[in-house]
């Protein structure tokens, strides 16, 4: 058999638009003979799928799910809702979130590397592509582990256009663990409604702080003010931004009079705990 080398492997790249590993098998299959691997992809499937790489993927669904160690989201992005809604959709859908859960790869390409089916998710995915016809982005993913003392909560908004987990950790002995993730399911809530930036005012992005900060100084100083009073008016504004864009302090949702962090410290007193922390949440939406 010929050697398969990186410059063939390269060339049917070229040729079909795969990935590599799967010219790589096309290669090795066909002995070398690129004109056989290209017949070799094209009974595949694979062929096909490749010329739908590349058109707009702006549908999808966000799937959610978690076991005993771990909570995950996993965004896929196809051209229709009609596809979105099938099973053949659904079920690559789900193969991928597994996968995110057993294996919490670190980005999208470490996730269609991964093995499953005898073959890896990309190519999969590539065999998903063919059968229904459209693209299919897998677009994005997060996962958070679970250890001692820590709960998640997930939430599904609009059809699995909106996609949220809430981690909590927790100081004490939960024998109410309902109370805890009903805790859990009303901050994922707040997530998909008001949709924060971080969980707490040092989280935030310096860099998106410098921002606002830029926009109320321009504000303000067409308000005619300067010096002393300038500052303290930003500072103002730069205290506001926090408060509705970081999670411990927004308002509740549910009830306008109690803050995030009072209804931690709150539910904490009601259940017997010393204390709840917002480990971490992950908003994902479809498009974004």
């Amino acid at each position: 058999m010929a050697e398969i080398t990186a410059q063939a492997v390269g060339q049917l790249r070229e040729m079909t638009g795969l990935g590599l590993m799967q010219c790589k098998k096309a290669l090795t299959e066909t002995a070398g003979d690129l004109e056989k691997a290209v017949e070799f992809l094209r009974k595949q499937g694979a062929a096909v799928a490749a010329k739908r790489v590349g058109r707009d993927a702006k549908e999808g669904r966000i799937v959610l799910g978690q076991n005993a160690k771990t909570v995950a989201a996993l965004e896929l992005n196809c051209e229709t809702d009609f596809v979105a809604n099938a099973d053949d959709f659904q079920v690559f859908a789900k193969k991928g979130l597994d996968l995110v859960l057993s294996g919490r790869p670190a980005d999208v390409e470490a996730l269609k590397a991964m093995a499953i089916d005898g073959s890896t998710l990309g190519e999969v995915q590539t065999a998903a592509i063919a059968k229904i016809g459209e693209n299919i982005v897998l677009k994005r993913l997060a996962w958070e582990n679970l250890g001692y003392n820590e709960i998640a909560e997930t939430y599904n908004h609009m059809n699995g256009k909106i996609g949220v987990i809430v981690k909590l950790g927790y100081e004490g002995s939960a024998s109410n663990l309902d109370g805890l993730r009903q805790l859990a399911r009303d901050l994922t809530m707040q997530v998909a409604a008001t949709a924060p930036v971080a969980i707490e005012p040092k989280d935030v992005n310096p860099a998106l702080v410098e921002k606002e900060r830029e926009i109320a100084r321009e504000l303000t100083a067409k308000d005619g003010k300067t010096g002393d009073m300038l500052e303290r008016i930003v500072e103002g504004r730069i205290q506001k931004f926090f408060k509705e864009n970081c999670l411990i302090g927004q308002v509740y949702v549910k009830d306008n009079k109690v803050t995030i962090d009072k209804l931690l410290a709150q539910t904490a007193k009601t259940l017997g705990l010393t204390g709840i922390r917002i480990l971490a949440f992950h908003r994902l939406q479809l498009g974004q």
